[in-house]
């Protein structure tokens, strides 16, 4: 092996790899890449093949191996470096021998009677390329085969959200007639013609042709379902003739119907003295969107929705929250499509009371009190609850006389009205009675006094 100065992988690669070169037969051209001519022998030349023939080049200038080929065919000359990146490669090239070597690889899959020009590029273990080579030239032999394929025409078969079934019939190798080599399908954006043919996705997997007619489905998988889509085929025979193509078929979107989930652990409670903090657990759908938060006065209230545009996360200030004692909220997830989801199980949150942390039963009034008029007990209900509670009048004695049932209270003051009856109705005698709250684990107690 040689010894040499490694190079920099940033230099440019023209300067450091000196191209294949045939010096006995273009000694000025010592850093040029030179494909010998085309043999015109059937073994070189044949319909819808070409062998290339050139002079291994060393890994730097005329020493050493490299490392790779590329060597690639149009049907115009390639004389620039962005039409060889255009060019189709050939796939099967041989790996660099030493310099000096003779090399050969064989372009298939070409049209019989039509010129091609091939370029060939040699780069060094680094990446590193060298120019281009001359563009040789070849004319395949014409075919006795003259007749292409019939067009294929696709069907939809069947699609969901990400993939396309299409249906086919196979064509023949000559016209109607024969079997086909192979079936060529793809995909694109656009109205598929011969002019973006190229340019179109290609569908791997598609099976080999039948005898004509034999039916085909194929799912096309992983695409997006959202935009229409057109498909296309077109059959190849043995000499590589195609047919041409027929309309391409339009798939259009499918639109997503389904709603995200309703969310869940929805929760809300007072801040910054007014505004209300609304928050739930976020949903998991990869096409969400956002959520509505929708409030209502009361339970059995229409909801309305709150937020002027989406809730792209899971919380929500309610700063236009009304002076109210309790508002109810339900939340709603809505996904790309506008699809939006059931709402959430509603949850009440009171504006008031928020500085009461229990039950409390304060002194009545007016107290004393004359038999037959009413008296009034303050309570004041905690926000958290529980909203629930008994009111019991209590002789002196400690004997029952009446029950007062307080049923979903409202957190905040509010007051509980005794008649002076007792449960069956009757009016009680002037004396000294007693009242017990019994709400969660407290028990207040207040004294009330009648007279005649």
């Amino acid at each position: 092996m040689s010894h040499r100065v490694r190079r920099n992988p940033g230099q440019r690669p023209a300067e450091s790899l000196a191209p294949l070169t045939l010096a006995l037969l273009l000694p000025l051209l010592a850093s040029a890449v030179v494909l010998l001519p085309v043999r015109s022998a059937s073994a070189q030349v044949g319909e819808t093949t070409v062998t290339l023939h050139w002079t291994a080049p060393g890994d730097d200038s005329l020493t050493g191996r490299a490392t790779r080929y590329d060597l690639r065919w149009a049907s115009s000359p390639i004389t620039t470096s962005q039409a060889f990146s255009l060019a189709t490669p050939v796939i099967t090239v041989p790996s660099p021998q030493i310099a000096g070597t003779d090399e050969s690889a064989t372009a298939s899959g070409l049209t019989p009677a039509t010129t091609y020009w091939f370029a060939l590029r040699t780069f060094d273990e680094v990446g590193n390329a060298s120019i281009l080579s001359n563009a040789a030239t070849a004319t395949t032999l014409a075919s006795s085969d003259v007749l292409r394929p019939a067009p294929v025409t696709l069907a939809l078969a069947g699609s969901t959200s990400s993939s396309v079934t299409l249906s086919w019939a196979d064509s023949g190798d000559d016209s109607l007639s024969g079997n086909a080599t192979a079936t060529e399908l793809r995909w694109f954006t656009a109205p598929i013609t011969e002019s973006n043919w190229a340019q179109a996705t290609v569908v791997f997997g598609v099976p080999a042709p039948g005898a004509p007619g034999a039916p085909h489905t194929l799912p096309v998988n992983g695409l997006d379902r959202t935009r229409d889509l057109w498909f296309a085929a077109r059959a190849r025979d043995d000499v590589n003739r195609v047919s041409g193509l027929d309309a391409s078929l339009q798939v259009p979107p499918l639109l997503d119907t389904a709603p995200p989930a309703a969310p869940a652990g929805l929760n809300a409670a007072v801040v910054a003295g007014s505004d209300v903090r609304v928050q739930w657990i976020a949903n998991a759908e990869a096409d969400l969107a956002g959520y509505h938060v929708y409030r209502s006065p009361s339970a059995s209230a229409v909801y309305a929705r709150v937020n002027p545009t989406l809730v792209n996360t899971n919380l929500y200030i309610d700063a236009s929250a009304p002076d109210s004692v309790a508002l109810w909220y339900a939340v709603s997830a809505v996904d790309a499509t506008g699809n939006e989801s059931a709402r959430s199980a509603p949850f009440r949150v009171y504006l008031h009371g928020g500085d009461i942390v229990s039950w409390n039963l304060s002194a009545p009034y007016p107290n004393p009190s004359t038999v037959g008029a009413s008296v009034t007990l303050p309570i004041d209900v905690p926000a958290a609850g529980p909203y629930d509670a008994t009111l019991e009048i209590q002789d002196a004695a400690g004997q029952h006389v009446r029950t007062l049932q307080i049923s979903g209270a409202s957190p905040g003051p509010m007051s509980v009205t005794w008649d002076g009856l007792n449960d069956t109705g009757r009016a009680t005698a002037p004396g000294m009675y007693r009242a017990w709250l019994r709400a969660g684990d407290r028990r207040p107690l207040v004294r009330i006094v009648r007279k005649p």
